[in-house]
């Protein structure tokens, strides 16, 4: 048995994630068994107010891995998974602004709880900084293009160390563009960028995309992949 956690970010409708839960059942009862799916919102539902949304999602993805029991996303989502299911293998998929909350409530849940972790996507997410251990298990899927055709929201945080950040007052801020190593030295093992057209962005939608392949298609088949390397 498989629980997959579908985390949303701010003022995000779960009608959404229809199409992507319905791909995600079909895959997963063709070719691994059975598997229970859950929406989650740890920032509130679209009518909650949006400004302490944002506030509390500017907060969380400052944050390093070893201070992940301060993020508000990340523990919301970590009680809401303890009382609706965490003795099976957990995989987390995190929309938008609720992908910092899943990978911060996936530390947790692994190292204070105990639960069998296997996997955490993070698609069109803003970038959070990544621990060592869970590196090999994040997958950051964004978005292909230059300039005003990228998504805002992957441009927001980061994956650098604090000693490469502009606010650091040790450091010049020439050192941040100096090394790429230092840009990415908290950033996942697995990023990927795919092609999504349409107006609103919809990575989950089955009827828009470019060529003959829905967006849908594209993030399922990327989503997919990972998933198949965290069961072996």
């Amino acid at each position: 048995m498989v629980t997959i956690y579908i985390v949303a970010g701010i003022q995000t409708n779960e009608n959404m994630f229809k199409p992507l839960i319905d791909t995600l059942r079909g895959r997963y009862g063709t070719e691994k068994g059975s598997v229970m799916i859950r929406i989650l919102h740890p920032y509130g539902e679209e009518s909650h107010n949006k400004v302490k949304q944002l506030y509390q999602l500017g907060r969380d993805i400052q944050l390093y891995p070893e201070q992940a029991s301060q993020s508000s996303g990340g523990q919301r989502v970590r009680q809401m998974v303890k009382t609706l299911g965490a003795k099976d293998k957990l995989l987390f998929i995190g929309y938008g602004s609720g992908g910092p909350a899943a990978y911060h409530a996936a530390e947790l849940l692994e190292k204070q709880d105990g639960c069998d972790v296997r996997f955490v996507v993070q698609v069109g997410s803003p970038k959070v900084p990544i621990g060592l251990q869970f590196r090999s298990r994040v997958g950051f899927l964004t978005r292909k293009g230059h300039g005003s055709e990228l998504e805002p929201s992957p441009w927001y945080g980061g994956w650098s160390h604090a000693k490469y950040r502009f606010t650091s007052h040790r450091y010049p801020g020439l050192l941040f563009n100096s090394r790429e190593q230092g840009r990415r030295f908290y950033a996942p093992q697995h990023i990927s960028a795919i092609d999504i057209s349409g107006p609103e962005l919809n990575y989950f939608s089955p009827s828009e995309g470019k060529g003959t392949v829905s967006n849908l298609a594209k993030t399922m088949n990327v989503i997919w992949n990972w998933f198949q390397t965290a069961d072996k």
